[in-house]
């Protein structure tokens, strides 16, 4: 199971104004946990080369200033998803907004985008075959309510996928 630690400079949760600035020992700090968001504050400090009570002030800070997460990733290949496919939906009779909420409901769905241009909404989509694929896409995504039209792009090879990446 893939760990990411995503990091933005940013209000904190009790909305102070001021957002917290991250420096040279938070960039390395998260770096490890981008290694392992499990590892020990111990082995932290110690990667990082500073004493164990400075990376838990520091992840303290990191956390409540929403500047960093550390969240579980699913490891896609591992689960059995051997198809991804990015699908762009037509939307009629409902907003696309609503369409999006109820397609984001879906397990399968990994991401949901409402979009402006040819498509209404934009989702990226995993099934563990083709047959599994043609399920989702024909018999649950198509009779979503104001789903209009499918446009769906199978990934042949996937070249590059960072789900640990954020802007920093």
């Amino acid at each position: 199971m893939a760990r990411d630690a995503t990091a933005r400079s940013g209000r904190g949760r009790n909305g102070d104004s001021a957002p917290y600035e991250l420096d040279e020992v938070d960039e390395r700090i998260i770096a490890a946990l981008r290694q392992s968001g499990r590892i020990a504050n111990r082995d932290l400090a110690r990667i990082v080369d500073v004493n164990e009570a400075t990376v838990r002030t520091r992840l303290r800070r990191l956390e409540e200033s929403s500047s960093v997460r550390v969240v579980a990733m699913r490891d896609l290949t591992a689960m059995g998803f051997e198809c991804l496919a990015a699908v762009g939906i037509q939307v009629k009779g409902r907003s696309a907004a609503d369409v999006g909420h109820d397609l984001a409901q879906l397990e399968e769905v990994v991401t949901v985008n409402v979009s402006i241009g040819t498509h209404d909404v934009e989702i990226q989509v995993v099934a563990h075959d083709l047959a599994d694929l043609d399920r989702l896409l024909t018999h649950v995504i198509a009779h979503v309510p104001g789903v209009e039209k499918l446009v769906p792009g199978l990934a042949l090879k996937v070249l590059k996928y960072t789900p640990d990446w954020a802007p920093l």
